[in-house]
């Protein structure tokens, strides 16, 4: 039952129900435009047909008299013959307008006033007319000769003959078409049944496996894609849902994956704090230990102070909820004041930092202090991986003559190497390659919180290794 009502509430059902709709609504409309075109050519034809028959109903009708002038029943007998042999009523008039026989056995003694001639009427040999509104005789038309019937003697014959038909059988002569609108819906009908169906089929069948990949998304499998070979909306769709599929997954990997990370970063200086603190409780610690224990716990509490304020931070991105505040910098002043924030750090290993900017260069339309938190990270990151006796490099240039121009700032420090297959990922939440990256103090968000900012800033930044050392390249729009 379930699956007949999904049959027949689907898409490709209601397609195929619409195109058959609108074929018959089609043929119907072109039926009934060809009628209001054609209605008053064919009740003209009717008109014609029934005064063409008129001159034989005259000349029988004259005959019919002529053996017995005085025996009408007869004369009669003849009229209601030729009545139904030509299917309309015949009226006797008198030359007083008053019916002295009516083959519909109704109208004997009403009044029916034939109109006079035109020449329109002359010229084609009838005459027809419509009584008043209203009268008994609504509902007829009236077909007369144009002119008296004359016999060979050249006498007007006392009476005139009028035809009367009903005036719904002629205008509802276009009542004929039906047949072949009939035919038409008939033929017309399974032919745009098959046409909906395959015309449904390339809609309905994507629609179905979108369906079906978004519900195994909905239970969790993030392994999803819906190829759709076609550049309509039907194809743009299905590359979106597969787009969107892999950025939910790689979200939902990188996810799990900080859940991970900040467990175990978070263990083991809560494990330090715990088991410090538990010493101070029970009063194992000796008067020298307090000292180091409470820079210990200090540390240790700092170090998670940060992890959760970057893991705050990047929240915050991550929901568009930073605020910039938007200005032209010069980047020497930008890198000054990055390279001040890293000097101590610098200058306790002993390594040598090398600023070399052109002083024309400005960054547009940029949030500074954003930007200067992304460098900051950057030289931060160069410095603890930088060797005692090693050397930062931080050199600015602007290309003018690229496609399109830009502004860059490369960042090398010596000593250390990133292997290759670790360098798409090093800009990753709580990555570290290798042993000493793993081993290295830090929250691992650095550098992922780095990229965000500036590609906040309408930037990007690229990580390149040689064995001579690391650059962290970052552009902007020049």
């Amino acid at each position: 039952m379930a699956d007949l009502r999904s049959f027949v509430f689907s898409i490709q059902t209601k397609m195929v129900a619409a195109i058959a709709a609108v074929i018959i609504l089609a043929i119907f409309l072109s039926g009934l435009v060809f009628v209001i075109q054609t209605r008053d050519e064919r009740r003209e034809a009717a008109l014609e047909r029934v005064a063409a028959a008129s001159p034989a109903i005259y000349q029988q009708a004259f005959f019919a008299l002529l053996p017995r002038g005085d025996d009408n029943r007869q004369f009669y007998q003849v009229l209601d013959d030729l009545a139904d042999e030509q299917d309309v009523r015949i009226l006797i008039v008198g030359s007083d307008d008053v019916v002295l026989y009516d083959t519909g056995a109704s109208l004997g003694g009403e009044q029916v006033t034939v109109p006079r001639s035109t020449a329109s009427d002359l010229r084609r040999g009838f005459i027809a007319w419509h009584p008043p509104e209203g009268s008994e005789q609504d509902g007829l038309t009236y077909v007369a000769a144009s002119s008296r019937f004359v016999t060979n003697t050249g006498a007007e014959l006392p009476f005139r003959i009028v035809l009367a038909v009903e005036s719904d059988t002629i205008a509802s002569a276009w009542l004929g078409v039906l047949p072949g609108l009939l035919l038409a819906a008939i033929v017309a009908v399974p032919i745009a049944s098959i046409a909906g169906l395959v015309l449904a089929q390339q809609v309905a069948g994507p629609v179905r496996r979108l369906t079906r990949a978004s519900e195994a998304i909905a239970q969790g499998d993030f392994s999803q894609r819906v190829a759709v070979d076609r550049d309509d909306e039907i194809g743009r769709l299905a590359r979106s849902f597969t787009s969107m599929a892999q950025r939910v997954g790689s979200r939902e990997a990188q996810m799990r994956a900080l859940l991970a990370n900040v467990s175990h970063d978070l263990k083991t200086p809560m494990t330090s704090i715990t088991g410090y603190a538990q010493s101070l409780c029970d009063g194992t610690a000796t008067p020298d230990d307090i000292a180091r224990i409470g820079q210990v716990i200090r540390d240790e509490a700092e170090h998670v102070n940060a992890l959760l304020a970057d893991l705050l931070y990047l929240g915050e991105i991550d929901a568009g909820q930073i605020v910039t505040h938007r200005q032209d910098v010069d980047l020497d002043e930008l890198t000054a004041r990055c390279a001040r924030r890293v000097e101590p750090m610098v200058r306790a290993k002993d390594v040598d930092m090398v600023i070399d900017l052109d002083p024309e260069l400005r960054l547009r339309n940029v949030d500074a202090e954003k930007l200067e938190r992304a460098m900051t990270n950057v030289l931060d990151n160069a410095a603890k991986f930088t060797p005692a006796g090693g050397e930062i490099t931080v050199r600015g240039w602007s290309e003018n003559g690229a496609a399109p121009p830009s502004v860059r700032l490369a960042i090398t420090n010596s000593g250390s190497a990133i292997a290759e297959e670790d360098l798409p990922r090093v800009f990753d939440r709580f990555f570290r390659g290798d042993r000493a990256r793993r081993t290295a103090s830090g929250s691992g968000l650095g550098l992922a919180i780095a990229r965000e900012l500036v590609e906040l800033n309408g930037g990007r930044i690229t990580a390149s290794s040689a064995p001579e050392g690391v650059t962290f390249t970052i552009s902007f729009p020049g």
